[in-house]
């Protein structure tokens, strides 16, 4: 499998190789092709998102325990209603986004919903990536749903080369159903045409993947694996304030702060291959952070598409002292001009996105001033935009 990392390409430093990375682009250029659409847009800023990742919904046929998500059961979740998409939609192209990653929730268990977005954005927004269970997979399933995924345009970008994301992990997706999903994009598309990747989530006390299942079950029904075509991201699961019920994770070992932050790169930095930065996450309720990490801290939340412009938030984002020092600084690191390493040194945590929120709480403690994030729960929601009941999708 191709590993994560292996194409990484930052705006302004170096030639950019089309059709390379998970995160693949069809141009030499595409950086000048993502500021003319801001610069038409009139949109300025240190912080530009080049995609925004977002929960269509977060219904899921499965109950994974460490959902990073926080999906629910298909009858206690929600999918945006036909006015949300449209609005979204409109959104995006009022400020010159250049693609969107659509998650879940289970995104096939709102499959109406998922064509009409896809749909609706075309020749608007690009949809460079999409995230699955891969429940989909049967015998007949398969073939269907790549069929209607391509009559409803989601190949065509002019950017990006999009992705399709299986995620394994917790899942109880049969892994024959993996596999098929696999074989299908290795045989019937070309790397021009369309990415695949595979997700694999371990539990932090035993770092165990189920990738390795999944090479076996793909060999035992197709032969040799594809690994020429077939993405790798391999994580394990986080803390997320946002779950309640999450369950326990046991990471042994504590790192600290001060390490975290030698080891983040800049995540505001325009940079697509192995990933597509900056990148903003919207959950269902249209609540946008301006980091799409499962486990972004709340302070991070600058806004909702649904009851305020894009436009809005974005200024509101780069109105933050905290992103504008993260951005200036390339990386946590850059907070050191606030808060000094003889306090990060003794601060420990279990990920980048924990050292995050705690260096958030030091920098605001330090500066006497609270950051315009974190107001999620105060605004008012406009007439005609409530979201739908999972039934009804």
């Amino acid at each position: 499998m191709i590993k994560e990392g292996a194409h990484t390409y930052i705006d302004g430093q170096g030639t950019v190789v089309p059709y390379t990375g998970k995160y693949a682009v069809k141009l030499e250029d595409p950086f000048s092709v993502i500021r003319g659409r801001w610069e038409a847009a009139g949109i300025t800023g240190a912080y530009r998102p080049l995609r925004v990742e977002f929960e269509l919904t977060d219904r899921c046929n499965d109950t994974c325990a460490s959902c990073g998500m926080g999906a629910k059961p298909v009858s206690e979740g929600v999918t945006l209603s036909d006015a949300q998409v449209d609005r979204l939609i409109e959104q995006f192209a009022d400020v010159g986004l250049s693609s969107v990653a659509i998650t879940g929730g289970e995104p096939f268990v709102s499959s109406r919903a998922l064509y009409r977005f896809i749909g609706q954005a075309r020749g608007t927004v690009e949809i460079g990536k999409l995230t699955t269970n891969g429940i989909w997979g049967t015998e007949k399933g398969t073939r269907t749903v790549f069929e209607r995924l391509v009559a409803a345009g989601f190949l065509d970008t002019r950017i990006f080369v999009p992705l399709l994301m299986v995620s394994i992990g917790e899942q109880t997706t049969p892994l024959d159903r993996i596999a098929r999903i696999i074989h299908h994009v290795a045989t019937e598309f070309t790397d021009r045409d369309l990415n695949i990747a595979v997700s694999s989530l371990a539990d932090p006390a035993d770092r165990k993947h189920r990738i390795y299942e999944l090479l076996a079950v793909y060999e035992e029904m197709y032969g040799e694996f594809p690994h020429d075509r077939v993405h790798s991201t391999m994580r394990v699961y986080l803390e997320n304030e946002r779950l309640e019920n999450q369950a326990p994770i046991n990471r042994p070992g504590n790192t600290t702060v001060s390490r975290w932050m030698d080891s983040c790169y800049d995540c505001f930095a325009p940079t697509v291959g192995t990933y597509v930065l900056p990148c903003a996450l919207m959950k269902v309720s249209g609540d946008l952070y301006s980091c799409a990490a499962f486990n972004v801290p709340e302070k991070l939340g600058f806004g909702n598409l649904f009851r305020e412009s894009f436009r809005d938030i974005l200024e509101r984002v780069n109105s933050s002292a905290y992103v504008r020092t993260v951005r200036a600084g390339g990386g946590l690191k850059g907070v050191r001009q606030v808060v000094p390493q003889s306090v990060t040194d003794q601060m420990t945590c279990g990920s980048f996105c924990g050292s995050c929120k705690l260096l958030i709480d030091k920098f605001e403690a330090a500066t006497g001033q609270q950051e315009p994030g974190g107001r999620l729960a105060t605004f008012i929601p406009l007439q005609g935009l409530a979201v739908r009941g999972g039934k009804t999708a």
